[in-house]
């Protein structure tokens, strides 16, 4: 996958219904998480299994080139060891990891993945969703530098707080702004939690404004009817790519003329800012092509 892969919306989808995993093919999320874990009952975990294996291994090519997460049951589980047996055998771009919330969390995922022969190393991706997680998570990726990618778990998050029902996410401030800012101390993608109310589009497009403007790179979403707001506000603006064309024209043609000192509408302009610009818009061609 390109460094510039967008991750603006990922759709959890229940391993379990093979009806969920084939409207997948036609949905438009960046990228997919097929569950083991929470959207699948006991009885159904073997299904989940075999579902997932078969989709993964035979039609991988129906998702268009999308990222595809495949979350397991947590490790002190008696399904996960059979969870990453079945996935060594499958196409799955990365393995999400429930319940991390220690060093030794992470050192006893990394001695089972050791101990397996994959196709492909797959990317490896946690869940922020304890209250250890969120104050041990410094040190989770400063030991574990081959972690790829957050993603938050707000609801397990809420219950392990107690916090009362809220409209706002005023309980979970601090740890929203805490993972967020581990994360990107050690480059890694962050995705925020899901929003519960599948009919409420208005609530759905404030919280994914507000885990834009915290930095999140998406949303985690648990209805295809939340892909369009959420695939739109974590998408680059017509102003802001407007804005980064005109940044760079600007440095280019100070470097031309040798010029110290470079600015756009009033703002100085600066090297970092034409790397964010060119990022920018290297994520909007990918978006572009991907529909």
């Amino acid at each position: 996958m390109s460094e510039f892969y967008p991750h603006r919306s990922a759709l959890y989808m229940p391993g379990s219904n093979e009806r969920a995993l084939e409207k997948a093919k036609s949905l438009s999320a960046d990228l997919f998480i097929f569950d083991m874990e929470d959207a699948v009952s006991p009885e159904n975990k073997e299904r989940a299994r075999e579902l997932i294996l078969k989709v993964l291994s035979n039609e991988k090519a129906d998702y268009k080139g999308k990222k595809i997460l495949t979350r397991t049951n947590s490790m002190d589980t008696v399904w996960a060891e059979k969870d990453l047996e079945c996935l060594q055998n499958s196409g799955t771009d990365g393995i999400l990891f429930p319940k991390v919330s220690e060093v030794s969390d992470m050192s006893l995922i990394q001695k089972r993945l050791g101990e397996l022969n994959f196709k492909k190393p797959p990317e490896i991706w946690i869940m922020a969703e304890t209250p250890k997680c969120v104050l041990n998570l410094g040190n989770i990726l400063d030991d574990f530098s081959n972690i790829t990618g957050i993603v938050v778990g707000t609801n397990d998050l809420a219950k392990e707080l107690v916090l009362p029902q809220q409209e706002s996410r005023a309980g979970l401030s601090y740890a929203l702004g805490s993972i967020l800012l581990t994360s990107k101390a050690f480059n890694v993608i962050t995705l925020d939690g899901v929003f519960n109310s599948i009919s409420d589009q208005e609530g759905l497009l404030a919280e994914a404004r507000e885990g834009k403007n915290l930095g999140y790179d998406g949303k985690t979403l648990i209805h295809p009817n939340q892909i369009d707001i959420t695939n739109t506000v974590f998408a680059p603006t017509e102003q802001e790519i407007a804005m980064a064309d005109k940044i760079i024209e600007a440095y280019e043609k100070a470097k031309e003329e040798k010029s110290g000192v470079t600015t756009v509408d009033g703002g100085l302009v600066e090297e970092l800012h034409v790397k964010q610009s060119l990022a920018l818009i290297n994520k909007m061609k990918i978006i572009q092509s991907m529909s």
